[in-house]
């Protein structure tokens, strides 16, 4: 694939991918390491395996066949956003977008008490789509005892201790994040609840 088919696809910049095949660059966060696992159709975590010089992995042909578990994601929504009567689907690709412009929000200037406190809330909700996201692909990591792929990617994250901002369940699904990962000891009681929710996602074919 040339940089603009993978532009094209979901994936970085032109200007980010030059920087990344010249080397010089610092690590790409989180961000554009998703736009490539899903330009390239790799599994997640790849990206952030072949940088530090691995290899990546591809997603399983759906035309071949295989199991759910290893189909996975490899069907790719025609359009970002897709209404269903299930609800909005959003793909890889406009999340990373709009984590990324979430992001840009934090350095807008001069912003009144009032506006700061709308970008907080803003930046909350964003939080909260990527970090769905985040949990789902680590239960499926976890399931394929393939966690170190997307360690590799979310360590800053991870290691972060849950952030007093936002509500309790907020902290709960970081907790829970981090418990998937191996980065946190709950208590017996949120444990056993953990234990369970985990083999929910497995029943549910989310792994």
């Amino acid at each position: 694939m040339s940089q603009s088919d993978v532009r094209l696809a979901g994936g970085p910049s032109d200007l980010t991918l030059r920087k990344i095949e010249r080397g010089t660059t610092t690590r790409p966060d989180f961000v554009t390491l998703a736009k490539l696992d899903n330009a390239l159709r790799w599994i997640p975590g790849s990206a952030g395996r072949a940088f530090e010089g691995g290899d990546p992995t591809p997603l399983p042909d759906p035309q071949r066949g295989g199991d759910s578990a290893s189909t996975v994601g490899a069907e790719r929504p025609a359009q970002p956003i897709t209404a269903t009567e299930y609800g909005v689907f959003v793909r890889t690709d406009a999340l990373a977008d709009l984590t990324k412009k979430g992001r840009a929000l934090d350095n807008l200037p001069g912003l009144s008490q009032e506006q700061a406190a709308g970008v907080t809330e803003l930046r909350h909700a964003i939080d909260r789509l990527t970090r769905a996201w985040i949990v789902h692909q680590a239960e499926i990591a976890r399931h394929r005892d393939s966690l170190n792929d997307l360690i590799l990617v979310l360590d800053d994250h991870l290691r972060a201790p849950p952030s007093k901002a936002g509500t309790e369940q907020d902290q709960d699904e970081l907790r829970y994040l981090r418990w998937l990962a191996g980065y946190e000891t709950p208590n017996p009681a949120d444990a056993k609840r953990y234990e369970i929710r985990f083999s929910k996602s497995v029943e549910s074919g989310a792994s």
